[in-house]
């Protein structure tokens, strides 16, 4: 079978990353490469070789030779960038956020669907062992009906900038701590409990740290916190934030201060706990605390979901991270933004 060529759009670290995926995959070939940045793309070109490389992304979009893109650009430009790779005939995997908002994915949903081409979200963490070993136990039954789940990613000073401080500008990040790090934690959850349809939201946004950061804009929140409701009765609770004054306990990260990242789903018959990786669950009355074990000797979470993608181009599997999902987890986002701005719960309308 012949390779799928893959032009990467973004030569950035999360490039890189979807780099070495590539060549960890059999099926993947690392075919182009696109940034404005000459520099940069001359330092991915030295380190991973792609076949052909541009400058700019549409250019590599009218190259015949590419199958697929991946997209890791800053977030206002996830939308343009995809809806012109699938308009160009290339199945695309996208960095999260998917997009802007839900009305912006729906979009990209249904171009990919009339052009019958494969549109993913990368969600490489859905696919880390700790992640796959949770999925386990709960398609095991070993949960029960799942009913509730805790969703948490806080640092104590941890407010990104990025390259022209654009992760504090709501015009081109699309949203604050949420969008770029609650959303990790809220796709966890939300994964391990099958994915519920969302029907209402209730949350508050604040800004209260901007004094933390010297960018020329700060227009996005700090911290949210979320209560969602799914179809099925399930219920999640949501906490983020960027900078928080955490208490001592927490230890240090390298590059973000303290940091509070753990999520666990709670079920009639049992819960899994990401961090430490573990199963509380009932024995005959007796509630008893089960270690998990994350496999060490398997590919990364960006391999094996670039393995996922080739597949679902070929037909061999079905895409874990689907544009159905992109939507429905964008509208969550959306709610969220919505419910503090009306300072009520508000519903989401079926997809």
């Amino acid at each position: 079978m012949n390779k799928l060529n893959i032009g990467i759009i973004g030569a950035g670290w999360p490039g890189q990353m979807h780099a070495l995926a590539i060549r960890a995959v059999d099926g993947a070939n690392l075919y182009a490469c696109a940034d404005l940045d000459d520099n940069r793309r001359a330092a991915f070109e030295n380190e991973y070789a792609p076949v052909t490389s541009y400058g700019h992304y549409r250019e590599l979009l009218q190259d015949r030779h590419v199958d697929a893109v991946i997209v890791c650009l800053p977030n206002f430009l996830h939308f343009p960038a995809s809806l012109a790779a699938l308009e160009s005939g290339k199945h695309v995997l996208c960095e999260k956020p998917p997009t802007m908002n839900a009305a912006e994915m729906k979009v990209l949903r249904d171009e990919a669907t009339k052009r019958e081409l494969v549109y993913f979200f990368s969600r490489q963490y859905r696919f880390t062992s700790a992640m796959r070993a949770a999925k386990a136990v709960v398609n095991e039954g070993r949960l029960g009906k799942i009913y509730h789940a805790k969703a948490t990613f806080v640092r104590s000073r941890g407010i990104p900038v990025g390259i022209g401080d654009w992760f504090t500008e709501k015009q081109r990040s699309g949203g604050g701590a949420l969008i770029d790090i609650g959303v990790h934690a809220l796709d966890s959850v939300w994964y391990l409990m099958g994915t519920p349809r969302p029907v209402s939201v209730s949350a508050q946004v604040f800004r209260n740290f901007e004094h933390l950061v010297k960018v020329p804009v700060f227009d996005v929140e700090d911290a949210a916190y979320a209560f969602i409701r799914f179809e099925n009765g399930a219920v999640v609770q949501l906490e983020t934030s960027w900078a928080a004054n955490l208490p001592d306990d927490i230890p240090p990260r390298k590059y973000f201060g303290r940091e509070l990242i753990n999520s666990i789903v709670y079920g009639t018959k049992g819960s899994v706990q990401l961090n430490p990786l573990s199963v509380f669950e009932d024995r005959q009355g007796e509630l008893v605390s089960v270690p998990l074990e994350a496999k060490q000797d398997e590919p990364n979470g960006f391999a094996l979901q670039l393995r996922n993608f080739v597949e679902s181009i070929s037909g061999a599997a079905e895409p874990v991270n689907n544009a159905d999902q992109a939507v429905a987890l964008m509208e969550m986002i959306d709610a969220i933004y919505a419910s503090s701005s009306a300072g009520r719960e508000v519903p989401i309308a079926a997809l």
